[in-house]
């Protein structure tokens, strides 16, 4: 009986103890990483995501990325931000 297993080129093994130990490493680094809970105006938002400030407006009118507002005053939350950019992204 001959089998065959294919696997893609782009495939990582990794055993139980080395991703969990990738997985420290990373939960440390998001730890550290003061700027997640940084709050970004349109424009800082916009460069964040490299858009114009016009279309994040446009984003925010059409409730297509997560934001508050305090009165008139839009604000974006960064980790907020990279989490829906995560989501919504195709790879």
């Amino acid at each position: 009986m001959n089998l065959k297993l294919e696997i893609p080129e782009d495939t990582i093994f990794l055993n139980r103890s080395d991703l969990k130990k990738v997985l420290q490493e990373l939960l440390v680094e998001l730890k550290d990483d003061k700027s997640l809970n940084e709050i970004m105006t349109i424009r800082e938002a916009a460069e964040y995501l490299r858009v114009s400030i016009p279309t994040v407006r446009n984003m925010i009118a059409n409730k297509e990325i997560p934001y508050f507002q305090r009165g008139q005053v839009i604000r974006l939350n960064r980790m907020n931000v990279k989490e829906w950019l995560w989501n919504t992204s195709e790879f």
